[in-house]
């Protein structure tokens, strides 16, 4: 992994044609590894950003914008978010057996399932999965067991059963996160203003001003969700426009060149019909439109790798956030989506 650490990355543009797996660093184009979350929002391993600070700040190597890394590790902080993602893609490779049966059932990651359409990011309830289930199993939060379809259709309908928590394989519970560590009591509630969940004892400890800020973990989610929605949105509209605003500056950068052709060709036809002694005149009339259109493009060049480098931020971003809502369950939801 560290062999190529400080080779230069290729431009924006190539990295866009790339379509790169949001799960794979851009540097050592392997699986994260503790992915670090830069101040421009790229992420990259530990290992591929250890020893690039310096004076305190750390320059993205896919942007150039310096970020600053505080503490003795010389390293931004770990994206946890991605972490979770990179964990629930290693979890996929699981094999599960119904607890009932025996039927087993192998869930395998679909990376290009996973990424989705690059121009056109998919909706909520419509999302691309983080894992595809060969066959359909499903998880039962109250007992603690998976279970296959026809199990589930067979023991967990019946009347005794019905006050079970039954969820699709992806979205089940996870120990770490069905109880208060502090009070080992289950989570009930959700408090807005410090954005963490509240076992009954956490919340019969709050203040009583403090307790005008907590919801319960169903409306919480639903809340959240809303707003994941709108975000979403609102990254589609930026992702749009960049895209418009790169196709603008593209033609503008031919259009430039184009014209400097005609202008140098122009120029070229006059000045051969002309006496020697205007040779001078010339040739400075040459260079001047030939630095013009230096400027110009340079100009166009520095706006149009700014843009096509938000690219790939905006599609991770977006199937960051597409994965998140597929493979989260309410808990791990709100315990990594503010």
């Amino acid at each position: 992994m560290a062999g190529s650490i400080f080779s230069p990355l290729g431009s924006c543009s190539e990295l866009e044609k790339a379509n790169c797996h949001p799960l794979v660093c851009l540097l050592c184009h392997e699986p994260y590894q503790h992915p670090c979350l830069l101040d421009c929002y790229h992420n990259f391993c530990a290992n591929c950003l250890r020893g690039r600070a310096s004076d305190g700040r750390l320059r993205c190597p896919l942007c150039g914008h310096p970020s600053v890394v505080r503490g003795g590790t010389g390293l931004p902080p770990v994206d946890r978010l991605l972490q979770f993602l990179v964990d629930s893609s290693a979890d996929g490779e699981e094999d599960v057996q119904c607890a009932n049966c025996d039927r087993r059932c192998t869930k395998a990651v679909r990376a290009a399932e996973w990424a989705g359409d690059p121009h056109r990011g998919p909706a909520r309830h419509q999302l691309c999965p983080l894992t595809q289930e060969l066959d359909t199993m499903y998880f039962c939060n109250t007992c603690g067991q998976p279970l296959c379809a026809p199990c589930r259709e067979e023991t967990h309908r019946a009347r005794m059963f019905a006050r079970h928590e039954i969820v699709s394989l992806s979205k089940r519970t996870k120990d770490i996160h069905k109880k208060c560590p502090l009070h080992e009591e289950p989570y009930i509630m959700f408090s807005t203003e410090k954005k963490s969940m509240l076992c009954i004892n956490c919340f019969r400890d709050m203040q009583g001003e403090s307790r005008a800020h907590c919801i319960d973990i169903e409306t919480a989610y639903m809340q959240g969700c809303e707003r994941l929605d709108q975000a979403v949105m609102a990254v589609k509209e930026l992702q749009t426009s960049t895209r418009e605003a790169i196709v603008l500056l593209k033609a503008m950068i031919e259009e430039v060149r184009n014209s400097a052709s005609e202008e140098e060709a122009a120029i070229n036809s006059l000045f051969g019909r002309m006496q020697e002694q205007l040779s001078e005149r010339k040739k400075t009339l040459l260079k001047a439109v030939q630095s013009q259109h230096e400027e110009k493009e340079k100009a166009f060049k520095e706006q149009l790798a700014h843009l096509a480098s938000l690219l790939p931020t905006l599609q991770v971003h977006l199937v960051t956030c597409s994965a998140f809502l597929s493979s989260a369950n309410k808990a791990e939801f709100l315990d990594l989506g503010y």
